[in-house]
């Protein structure tokens, strides 16, 4: 099944200063995030950010909220999976980016992929360790509403054809 930028939300997870400050190579996923962000906020797609417990792990780090628009719903959370009640909409994809992949984008995915086809950016998600990360891929992939993705995976599907309006817009972001 094929994304639907009219049917999917951005969920982006638990990108705090003290979690990311400890990932492998965090550029490299960060930067897809902002890709999200960035293609989410053209195409106005609605967006969502938790914060797993600030007061401890520190603010969404500055270059997540620099990108921030009207759609976009930030909450905080202490559980480890984002609680359906702060996401409920109309809609029935979502796209899942953050960190750890192991505990809460895998938890969240696991409680999404209930009711809804769940899509996780495996280059905008991120663990501490490489096998928690493969680990948490592994599982994922064997859930049937679950599907792993790459984030120009993501970009395109929401665009679907060279001829939509921001095609030139959004391919820029691709670099």
């Amino acid at each position: 099944m094929l994304i639907d930028k009219d049917k999917s939300s951005l969920l982006i997870i638990d990108v705090q200063e003290k979690l990311f400050s400890v990932m492998p190579k965090p550029h490299t996923f960060i930067n897809n995030i902002v890709k999200l962000q960035k293609a989410a906020k053209i195409l106005k797609i609605k967006n969502y950010c938790s914060e797993q417990y600030p007061n401890g792990l520190g603010k969404t780090i500055d270059k997540i909220n620099e990108n921030f628009f009207e759609l976009t719903k930030k909450f905080e959370k202490v559980e480890f999976s984002v609680q359906l009640s702060k996401i409920s909409d109309l809609t029935s994809q979502y796209i899942v980016c953050g960190i750890e992949a192991h505990v809460c984008v895998l938890q969240t995915a696991m409680n999404l992929a209930k009711n809804n086809n769940v899509y996780v950016v495996q280059d905008a998600i991120s663990s501490r360790y490489e096998k928690d990360y493969l680990t948490a891929l592994s599982r994922l992939d064997k859930h049937p509403n679950i599907h792993i993705v790459s984030c120009e995976m993501v970009l395109f599907e929401w665009l679907r054809t060279s001829a939509h309006p921001k095609f030139k817009t959004i391919s820029q972001l691709i670099k």
